[in-house]
């Protein structure tokens, strides 16, 4: 474990860096392989990794939530990721038995049932194999922007939450998302500035049609272009208005410190 302590001294003192590849750089420098970024591919991810490889940290930790449905591209994505960086991303897999257990019990497609069995599908494929991972890191680096939905909006560049491990015992964890001020266009110009592999769904686009955000394979389709972001998620619970702050998996609970 780090002896760094995880207080409201410590973000004062990292507040101080405006930019987020130094940033990220002075936190894997202080917290070594305890800080991580997850990704699951989207620009913001793909963004950040090359950031701080620009600022110095030559094989920084990165890790994925590895659902087992995830799109081709998305493990091509990964590929090429590591190697134009000379890194390996972690992938987190869903606990087999949990998995096989929950098929049983509901069935394959469970997560067309209804919204609370989307809920516990996500649980089980991503929010457990991302909590085992929080249970080996005191900084978790995400990709939320402030312009993905008004949930969002209100998430702070540097905040302390309280994970929940495995054993049971609570400890503060710091959540950091260097690129919360940050719009798409800003992050996409940073991508093709500087040439970072990006998601081919995510740049593919007909007659209005394009792929705003990625998650699971039957679970993401394209949106229109008068569609909100996230509209292309579970997109059979739309006739039921879910706006984009309900239309979570559950690994970025707003308005919550507790991650369990």
């Amino acid at each position: 474990m780090n002896d760094i302590k995880i207080d409201q001294k410590l973000i004062d003192k990292l507040e101080k860096i405006p930019d987020p590849g130094e940033l990220m750089a002075e936190l894997f420098r202080l917290f070594g392989k305890r800080a991580a970024i997850g990704t699951s591919g989207q620009w913001t991810g793909v963004a950040m990794i090359d950031m701080v490889i620009r600022a110095g940290i030559s094989n920084p930790r990165v890790y994925t939530v590895d659902t087992l449905r995830l799109f081709p591209e998305t493990y091509d994505l990964f590929r090429e990721l590591e190697k134009k960086y000379s890194i390996k991303i972690e992938k987190a897999a869903p606990d087999f038995d949990a998995v096989s257990k929950m098929v049983r019990d509901h069935g394959e497609s469970i997560f067309f049932d209804s919204k609370a069995k989307q809920e516990y599908c996500c649980k089980i494929r991503k929010v457990d194999p991302n909590n085992k991972i929080l249970d080996t890191l005191d900084v978790w680096i995400t990709g939320l922007r402030a312009d993905q939905s008004d949930a969002r909006s209100q998430i702070k560049r540097l905040e302390i939450i309280q994970h929940t491990q495995q054993d049971g015992k609570n400890r503060p964890l710091l959540k950091v998302t260097p690129l919360i001020a940050w719009t798409e266009e800003k992050v996409k110009e940073y991508v093709s500035t500087n040439n970072v592999p990006t998601h081919k769904l995510l740049e593919m686009e007909r007659d209005g049609w394009h792929y705003a955000s990625l998650g699971c394979i039957i679970c993401t389709t394209p949106i229109n272009s008068h569609e909100d972001r996230r509209a292309g998620r579970w997109r059979w619970f739309n006739h039921q208005q879910f706006n984009d702050d309900h239309k979570e998996c559950g690994l970025h609970l707003t308005g919550k410190k507790k991650s369990t």
